[in-house]
């Protein structure tokens, strides 16, 4: 492999999920992604490729001020799923790293909805929800642990052994007492931050069960065909962000076709101050995709910590 003269006598790093676990939290990812959302970034929408036995994932962006350029990949076979990211120096084009990078997307997808909820919720909140308690289901609860001080965060599935399992497990990594609800909508009641995070392709969650002041972040879908959100939950919210707009277009089955897209703000607009809350009785919702610019966000600093 060629080497520019003053990257010749650096190594590509490879990094395991073991290594990325031990250096990326989800609390250090919030502010990692805030600041990357400050920075001018390029981000092209994931695109799918679908092959006899296999869908290959591939979606990329740069953050030039960081230095960095790259792409995530990942397949969905019967088998499971393979994720990698390769990290570039955006400057001279050098392979800086290839990370396994299942945790990483775990923990930045859990990231940027703690980033909306400190940017969207009230401070006052003491009451949460999630609905979902798969594998993404555990850093939501983190994240939002992280930035509001919750009494009480209501946790929902379908399988009740599910709740108790994910309580069990969650309990003593989190300062909110957990509590498994019988229902999506008991689990939503008076919760002023809600979490949707299942693999639903019809709505967990319903506009007539939301209070005011609720914030939303939907993270659970990213193809057009699925919901998790009803047309009513669409209309009550008074504040929809995305964390891109394009990529918004393609996958989000809640928006699509339900939103006027001039009217729907990213979450970089968010940070920096375009748009916010404007009052303490406003439902507010993050709807999240998973765009690139946050894995390579978070790829550059594991990368960094790991040299």
């Amino acid at each position: 492999m060629y080497l520019p003269n003053d990257l010749a006598q650096k190594s590509m790093l490879y990094i395991t999920e073991e290594k990325v676990k031990k250096i990326l939290t989800v609390p250090g990812c919030i502010d990692l992604l805030r600041d990357a959302f400050t920075r001018e970034f390029v981000n092209i929408p994931r695109y799918r490729l679908k092959s006899q036995n296999a869908l290959l994932h591939v979606m990329s962006a740069s953050i030039p001020t960081l230095g960095v350029i790259g792409l995530k990949a990942y397949t969905t076979t019967k088998h499971g799923n393979t994720f990698a990211v390769l990290l570039f120096d955006e400057e001279q084009g050098v392979l800086l790293s290839v990370l396994e990078a299942n945790a990483l997307g775990q923990i930045r997808t859990g990231a940027a909805s703690g980033l909306a909820t400190d940017l969207l919720a009230n401070r006052d909140v003491r009451i949460g929800a999630v609905i979902g308690t798969g594998y993404q289901a555990e850093t939501q609860l983190l994240a939002i642990d992280a930035v509001r001080r919750f009494e009480e965060i209501r946790i929902y599935s379908r399988n009740p052994e599910n709740r108790v399992a994910f309580i069990r497990k969650m309990a003593d990594q989190v300062r909110a007492k957990l509590v498994a609800t019988k229902s999506a909508e008991e689990a939503v009641d008076a919760a002023k931050v809600v979490c949707t995070i299942t693999a639903a392709k019809e709505p967990v969650l319903m506009g007539a069960w939301l209070q005011q002041g609720c914030h939303i972040n939907a993270a659970g879908g990213n193809w057009p065909s699925k919901r998790e959100l009803d047309s009513d939950a669409i209309r009550k919210c008074n504040l929809i962000c995305v964390d891109h707009r394009d990529q918004s277009k393609i996958e989000s089955g809640d928006l699509i076709g339900a939103v006027d897209w001039n009217e729907v703000w990213e979450l970089a607009d968010i940070v920096r101050g375009k748009a916010g809350r404007k009052s303490a009785d406003q439902i507010t919702l993050f709807k999240s995709t998973g765009i690139a610019v946050e894995d390579i966000a978070a790829a550059n600093f594991v990368y960094q910590a790991s040299k």
